[in-house]
């Protein structure tokens, strides 16, 4: 059984010639943006070695309160 026969109603089969402009070409409008600013850039995620430093300095915090708290 050959799979890769070409048959009708399969989307692997040639694409049919629509009529378009001569040559093959579509014409096609052009769409711009209404204001010509740059689209923003992702900002980069933090670093690892940030993120564990804020981690560790948080735990060290809530740590020293805790025992603030506790030896009252």
């Amino acid at each position: 059984m050959d799979l890769n026969v070409i048959g009708n109603g399969r989307d692997q089969g040639p694409v049919p010639q629509s009529g378009g402009a001569p040559g093959g070409t579509t014409c096609m409008e052009s769409i711009r943006p209404e204001n010509a600013d740059p689209i923003p850039l992702r900002t980069s995620p933090q670093r690892m070695g940030t993120i564990m430093i804020r981690f560790f300095g948080l735990l060290l915090l809530m740590v020293a309160v805790l025992a603030l708290l506790w030896s009252r």
